[in-house]
């Protein structure tokens, strides 16, 4: 279903849209942008023999970008969103497996780089970008713990907490899309991306791939 959306709203993009031949002009202006993600479901195998499957589901991701010309587009990216997935822990025995499931937390922070191939409105684009990733898997690494302190509006507080398994790395995207700009301040991409994520506990580097839907606002 996330598939077939994401290429209605690709098309979208083409269809009742005339083809133009003037300049967007991009350059030398500011874009902030937001948009959702529609995540592929995934598979990840660990260092230990723990495998995880994760299901496909919507992100969010906020970013700027400054374009040096109407082709080229350099930009900041915070991405964020939650997946349910399932697991199977290798305990510390041999043969031991514990099955777990729950929700993934993430959040990426990426610098990319924006070839758009026309200098029209429309225009199909490639993109490449670095980053980090960080993830919560909401598993539990220590004993709860409690904490208090003095609050002045409500007296002696206590609460407890407890450390979580966490996961983070480099990563890297590539993908492809089609870009239009409606007006001087109103632009709508579309794409296709795939995105590695080199976590240090995992075996190879796990691959997640999705289409990504974002809103324009150039200044």
């Amino acid at each position: 279903m996330n598939r077939a959306i994401a290429l209605a709203c690709l098309a979208g993009l083409v269809a009742g849209q005339p083809a133009a031949a003037q300049s967007a002009r991009r350059a030398g202006s500011w874009e902030t942008r937001f948009g959702f993600v529609l995540e592929n479901s995934a598979e990840a195998e660990f260092r230990g023999g723990t495998k995880a499957e994760f299901d496909s589901d919507t992100a969010f991701r906020i970013g700027a970008g400054y374009h040096y010309t109407d082709n080229l587009e350099l930009g900041l990216n915070l991405g964020f969103g939650t997946t349910d997935y399932r697991a199977d822990v290798a305990g510390d025995q041999p043969g031991e497996v514990f099955r777990v499931k729950g929700d993934l937390e993430f959040t990426t922070l990426t610098l990319d780089a924006t070839w758009n191939i026309l200098s029209g409105p429309l225009t199909p684009f490639v993109v490449g970008a670095i980053g980090w990733n960080w993830a919560d898997t909401n598993l539990a690494s220590g004993p709860p713990e409690v904490g208090c302190w003095w609050d002045p509006w409500w007296g002696y507080v206590c609460t407890d907490f407890q450390d979580t398994r966490t996961l983070d790395g480099f990563t890297y995207q590539l993908g492809a899309g089609l870009r239009h700009d409606f007006s001087e301040t109103i632009a709508l991409h579309g794409s296709y991306r795939m995105t590695w994520i080199d976590f240090e506990e995992a075996k190879g580097t796990p691959d997640f791939d999705g289409f990504q839907l974002s809103f324009g606002w150039k200044f």
